[in-house]
């Protein structure tokens, strides 16, 4: 049995124990579950049939804020691509869509992932501004 779950429920712990929470489609049938749940990952390598899937990593704002953070990723050729940035923030203990904070946030943002793409370790490193996040343009190289 999977560990499925709504994705408003995933929780940064959640990441820790399972690096890459994808959607549980095929189980819609389940009349207790829609097209919002995710599940676990039954593999640690985050290829292009994964895309759209939940992944962790780290967001640190202008000022040095260090925040733990999971967002959506998609694999296309030699770049990534990520969205649906949220972050935690442990001294609130509270979730925070990027999106709802764009005012609250000294901008620019890094946001670091380490995962395993394509059979190879990798530490993917986005530089995020204002603008890109706008134009939902958040992307890295696989070099």
């Amino acid at each position: 049995m999977y560990k499925s779950k709504p994705v408003h429920d995933l929780t940064i712990q959640d990441l820790k124990e399972n690096p890459i929470w994808e959607w549980a489609i095929e189980d819609e049938n389940n009349e207790k579950q829609d097209e919002t749940w995710v599940r676990p990952s039954k593999t640690k390598n985050f290829t292009e049939e994964l895309n759209g899937s939940i992944v962790a990593g780290e967001l640190t704002t202008n000022n040095g804020d260090n925040f733990p953070m999971m967002c959506s990723l998609d694999v296309d050729s030699n770049e990534v691509f990520i969205s649906s940035v949220v972050f935690y923030n442990d001294r609130e203990d509270e979730y925070y869509a990027l999106e709802d904070m764009v005012k609250q946030i000294d901008w620019p943002l890094t946001i670091n992932i380490r995962l395993t793409i394509n059979g190879k370790p990798r530490a993917l490193n986005f530089s995020v501004n204002k603008l890109l996040f706008y134009k939902n343009d958040i992307k890295a190289t696989l070099d």
